[in-house]
């Protein structure tokens, strides 16, 4: 980051015309062109209050700024209840209803009004068996709502905002053309009207049942030959996948569902999703992951003596490099068989370890502990441990690597001895890094299949497993998860990957998923734990990516403050990229960016990194669709500064812009743009890295320059 000074004929070579990016300072409104994509600015978060309207009949409304939820009610696998008598009063925090069922049952609900929100808790009694879906807030119509917030089950969502889809008056004739849909979203989901009022939903005990929401329509046609769209109704409901499990005592007191009303989406979200993190005492304050794995390197063909020649490699730079942990992933065993290593490593993984952390790195792992290789001595000789059909044959979940896979039944006792006894030997060899893989495939719905324990949730038996998961590697250790569903996993891992799979090139599914899921999902980054965005690549070799598409994928992963990892062999990569993934070193202590135009701008991608001590801040604008983008940014939107002493930014330079007040950029796909921005006219430290980290002090804390 040299401060050596910019020659005019560069600056103006920078702004010229079919430049991949270019930047142009603009110094005051009268100078600015005819608005390009010029976005709203962010508005000060402020906590609305809501309140519920009752009705004769035992529906009732939820008043919450414009947006209204008119004639909820409870519905049992998407009916509304057959209600024989209705009994309404007061509650403690709100008010009560009491509906009488057919078949003397019952079911309770509380609508609270808390400090900050609203609540609905919800009791069921004289009941043998639970709903397979109960809704205590169900076939609500939706009013004032334009758009709304989807959270994916898991990894690779999709999440983000979506508008409300409007029925046209197209399809008809022969071709039916109602326009029905229909959208799922779990954890947390939020609802947003035109001024982005939002009110976001969701409950705060997620260890024992799916948490679901659902945003539907009922259209309607008119006229000959269905031709014209007619009056249609925009439906909620939110509610718990129970599963038709059997109840203890014929009763069950559900979690409540929260209500949380606030003037923006990314502030409301991330607030509901810090009480969340509260309750299910989240593990938000483990050191920030910057590691290395095999797999995007070496796939399933890493062995013992690569692993020792990427540590040779990476023992001859110079100054070292600080990464923490260097993980074996998928390449050592036949999944399932987790303690039988194949002939690319020694008899026990435990060489292994050693040859890891005697270098002063973390050793990670790579374990599914639900997968089962149809070629395993695990298949072979315990199928009981299976999960079956009600044929009494075991399911196929996969087939790849021309192998075919199965599931481990979390429920039966001996597979859960077993999975404490895989993660008990691995942490007695001196592994203290875990990524587990496929959780998902513990997560299935007990309705749909025959298990050794049928009275639990799919939810509560995953759980059971991950506290002996927890409790065999350590409370120290540090568990990543990886295709895996978010919600149950709350408070027991440290890192979670958000995204598809990506690879070295950039496709829909893969690189745009990942900028998909990163900025959807960032209000919650380092709330429940550290996303991971995947992998970074910088290297040259077996690499589709541009180096434009590198350095805008390098960026992004380094400035959001999740996880930062790569599976390049050091040793290969040259002084340049080396730069580079140093500049991306993360702060120790968990620190995330915002996303101050998220839920205004729908183009590109803009994240704000806050370096305070130097009183600035780092502004990184990514281009990641397939169109070129030309916008204007004020900077009070980005920074709340009116005026900012503007640099352009990279890991070798600081390029002097000038004291403004919003910037015109025009980016290419896939290209970027890092911006410091000063609150006075000192350019970024030449050692500064995009998380804030004074590099070259850190080295010295740690005795790594020599």
């Amino acid at each position: 980051m040299s401060s050596k000074p910019i020659e005019r004929r560069s600056f103006i070579k920078l702004l010229a015309a079919g430049m991949a990016t270019a930047m142009l300072p603009i110094r005051s409104m009268a100078d600015l062109p005819p608005v390009v994509g010029q976005a709203a600015g962010p508005v000060k978060f402020k906590l609305g209050k809501s309140d519920w309207i009752l009705h004769s009949d035992g529906t009732f409304d939820l008043i919450a700024g414009s947006i209204r939820l008119r004639n909820c009610r409870p519905t049992i696998d998407g009916q509304s209840i057959f209600v024989r008598n209705t009994f309404m009063g007061d509650s403690p925090k709100g008010k009560r209803i009491i509906y009488e069922l057919e078949g003397n049952s019952f079911v309770m609900l509380d609508l609270k009004i808390n400090n900050g929100s609203l609540s609905v808790g919800a009791e069921l009694s004289s009941m043998s068996r639970a709903p397979f879906y109960f809704s205590p807030l169900g076939q609500a119509r939706v009013e004032n709502v334009d758009r709304f917030f989807k959270q994916g089950l898991g990894q690779g969502g999709p999440s983000g905002i979506y508008t409300i889809p409007k029925s046209s008056d197209a399809n008809w004739g022969n071709t039916a053309g109602e326009q029905a849909w229909s959208y799922d979203s779990y954890l947390t989901t939020a609802l947003l009207s035109a001024r982005n009022e939002t009110l976001a939903i969701s409950a705060y005990d997620h260890y024992d049942f799916i948490q679901q929401c659902t945003v539907y329509n009922r259209p309607h046609r008119k006229g000959l030959y269905d031709r014209y769209a007619d009056k249609e109704n925009v439906f909620f409901d939110a509610g718990f996948v129970m599963e038709n499990v059997p109840l203890q005592n014929d009763f069950i007191k559900l979690p409540e569902i929260y209500l949380v009303q606030g003037n923006n989406p990314f502030d409301t979200l991330q607030h509901i999703a810090w009480n969340i993190s509260e309750n299910m005492v989240a593990r938000k304050d483990t050191k920030t992951s910057y590691h290395w794995n095999s797999w995007y390197e070496y796939q399933h063909d890493f062995s013992f003596e690569q692993l020792k020649e990427v540590l040779l490699g990476l023992d001859e730079i110079k100054p070292k490099i600080p990464l923490q942990t260097i993980q074996i992933d998928d390449c050592y065993c036949v999944l399932g068989d987790w303690l039988e290593t194949n002939e690319r490593w020694p008899r026990t993984m435990e060489d292994a370890a050693r040859e890891i952390f005697q270098r002063g790195y973390r050793a990670g792992i790579w374990v599914a502990p639900f997968v089962v290789d149809s070629r395993s001595k695990i298949f072979k000789n315990h199928p009981d441990w299976l999960i079956r059909n009600f044929d009494d044959q075991p399911i196929r979940q996969d087939n790849f690597r021309e192998g075919s896979y199965y599931a481990l039944d979390g429920s039966h006792p001996d597979v859960q001895k077993y999975i404490a006894r895989v993660f008990r030997a691995f942490r007695k060899m001196g592994f203290t890094f875990y990524k587990t893989a496929y959780l998902g495939w513990g997560l299935k719905d007990s309705t749909d299949i025959k298990r050794y324990n049928r009275d639990k949730t799919s939810v509560q038996i995953l759980v059971d497993v991950m506290k002996i998961i927890r409790e065999e590697i350590g409370a120290g250790a540090y568990w990543m998860a990886s295709n895996s569903p978010f919600a149950p996993l709350i408070g027991f891992v440290d890192g979670m990957r958000i995204s598809a799979n990506v690879d070295a090139d950039w496709t829909a599914a893969g690189i745009g998923n990942m900028f998909q899921e990163s900025y959807n999902c960032q209000y919650f980054n380092n709330v429940y734990w550290q996303n991971d965005p995947d992998t970074i690549f910088l290297r040259d070799e077996n690499n589709e990516l541009t180096d434009t598409e590198k350095r805008s994928i390098a960026l992004w992963n380094g400035i959001l403050g999740g996880t930062v990892n790569t599976s390049d062999r050091f040793s290969t990569l040259t002084e340049e990229q080396l730069d580079l993934w140093r500049f991306l070193q993360p702060q120790d202590r968990p620190q995330s960016a915002v996303t101050p135009l998220w839920s205004y701008d729908e183009q590109g991608k803009v994240a704000v990194r806050r370096y305070k001590s130097e009183r600035a801040w780092g502004i990184l604008i990514v281009n990641d669709t397939e169109q070129r983008l030309k916008k204007n940014y004020k900077l009070e939107y980005l920074t709340g500064e009116e005026n900012c002493w503007l640099f352009r930014w990279n890991q070798s330079d600081c390029m002097p812009l000038g004291e403004l007040d919003q910037i015109e950029i025009t980016l290419d796909p896939h290209d970027s743009v890092l911006l410091y921005a000063s609150e006075s006219n000192h350019e970024a430290p030449s050692d500064l890295s995009i998380s804030g980290v004074m590099l070259e002090k850190y080295l010295r804390k740690h005795n790594l320059l020599d």
